[in-house]
């Protein structure tokens, strides 16, 4: 999770790059623009590596398709027991209680939310967010140098299956130009513990001016039912997605499920505030790729 920033005089030329987001959205609109950032950006920090190897090339000619796909995980069961136990005792920034560590059993809590120092903190997620294979689509999807500009860990808790936030309904993603996102399962996902959501070629469609979300009886007549992919499977299940397309997390009604997400644009994304901090080995990672979430040095 990476904090909002305050509007304020001195933020307001940021607030006015993401309005004028918001103010083109029909994606043939928007690709001048994305194109001139993405040749800004290669002018300025040279050209991303070609994409080589067939997943790769898979992966990236399925996002262009359907706006969503499989990749192969990129966490195995004993790291993902290193996360688990690793969050045993580390406070959430939202939800639970006087920040009270927050496990799969943990009752009376609706969500729980870590904050960017944790979750860089945690085993093995910023290796996940500098995964070559994943990078290697991230630079073919935005069409230069990727930015990992946010990440999220989060747990779902089971309720009434109604949903609690914006993100169980269905909804684009408005806050960057062009955003690619990465989706990893951390807890075995089925149709009760709250899979994601994702509206097959939405990406290729326009959106509108209100950040408003869009129903269930909408998503039916303009898209088609057949069209609403769910994403469930055993923990460990990644998956990237343009979230350009319309999508959701389900609420889950049974089981709770944690996700892990981390999101890649070709520049800083402009409402966020970013703290950069001190991680042990950044130097193994791109001092470029990880500047708004790492301090090298």
């Amino acid at each position: 999770m990476i904090p909002i920033r305050p509007l304020s005089r001195e933020s307001a030329m940021r607030y006015g790059a993401y309005y004028a987001s918001r103010l083109l959205p029909h994606p043939s609109l928007r690709k001048g623009v994305i194109a001139a950032i993405r040749t800004c950006v290669t002018l300025m920090h040279g050209a991303a590596a070609a994409v080589e190897g067939g997943e790769a090339q898979s992966a990236l000619k399925e996002l262009r398709q359907s706006g969503v796909t499989p990749i192969s995980s990129p966490l195995d069961p004993a790291q993902i027991d290193e996360v688990l136990q690793f969050l045993k005792t580390a406070p959430v920034a939202q939800g639970g209680s006087s920040n009270v560590p927050v496990t799969a059993n943990s009752q009376g809590v609706s969500s729980a939310v870590y904050d960017m120092p944790t979750i860089l903190a945690c085993p093995h997620l910023l290796a996940v967010m500098n995964d070559p294979a994943v990078l290697q689509i991230a630079a073919g999807f935005l069409g230069c140098k990727p930015t990992i500009s946010g990440a999220g860990l989060r747990w779902s808790f089971a309720r009434d299956g109604r949903p609690d936030s914006e993100v169980q309904k269905f909804h684009r993603d408005m806050e960057d130009w062009k955003i690619l996102r990465l989706f990893v399962y951390l807890t075995d996902v089925t149709a009760d513990s709250g899979p994601h959501q994702f509206v097959a070629k939405s990406h290729k469609t326009a959106g509108r001016f209100r950040i408003k979300p869009y129903t269930d009886e909408h998503i039916a007549q303009r898209f088609g039912r057949d069209n609403v992919l769910t994403i469930d499977g055993p923990r460990g299940t990644a998956f990237l997605g343009d979230m350009w397309g319309v999508h959701r997390g389900l609420p889950p009604t049974q089981r709770p499920r944690l996700l892990f997400s981390c999101t890649y644009t070709m520049t800083s994304t402009p409402i966020y505030r970013y703290e950069p901090v001190h991680v042990a080995d950044s130097h193994l990672y791109d001092r470029y790729t990880n500047r708004l979430l790492i301090r090298q040095g």
